[in-house]
């Protein structure tokens, strides 16, 4: 059922979409990040995805979660994007890098989220990873100034 509602959210109005995000972000165990990340992960690798729709490595440029989830344009970067800003919204006491790793190896150039130091986002489609090594990270921020920069 959930993965249901998950699903069909994002194929919901802009009004409706932004008040399922509202509950998600009301409905998660917080006192567990491990939990936290993966629900947040499940809830956002079902959003339709086109081509890029941000600059990964420009948070000046960056949507707000309000306007990303109105205009409902998705792409590979902005989904980190997203799930930082649904785990920011939910408590901001849990830290979040946004940073842009470059894995010539593994052929990977994409925008992740560091959570609470150790669990990566977006890094692999649907997979919480291991924190990569410094050397592949191009990019970082903190979800602090990403918001702050944004009003």
């Amino acid at each position: 059922m959930e993965q249901q509602l998950n699903h069909r959210a994002w194929f919901e109005s802009p009004k409706n979409r932004l008040a399922m995000w509202r509950e998600f972000r009301r409905s998660l165990d917080i006192d567990n990040t491990l939990e936290v990340c993966q629900t947040v992960m499940d809830w956002w690798k079902s959003a339709p995805l086109s081509s890029m729709t941000i600059d990964p490595v420009d948070h000046k440029s960056w949507p707000t979660p309000w306007e990303m989830l109105h205009k409902g344009d998705f792409c590979e970067n902005s989904l980190a994007l997203g799930m930082a800003y649904t785990i920011y919204y939910a408590n901001n006491k849990i830290p979040i890098e946004l940073v842009f790793v470059q894995n010539k190896n593994d052929s990977i150039q994409r925008l992740c989220a560091i959570v609470a130091e150790k669990h990566l986002l977006n890094y692999t489609h649907g997979v919480i990873s291991n924190r990569p090594t410094t050397d592949t990270i191009v990019y970082k921020i903190d979800i602090d100034n990403v918001v702050k920069s944004s009003y």
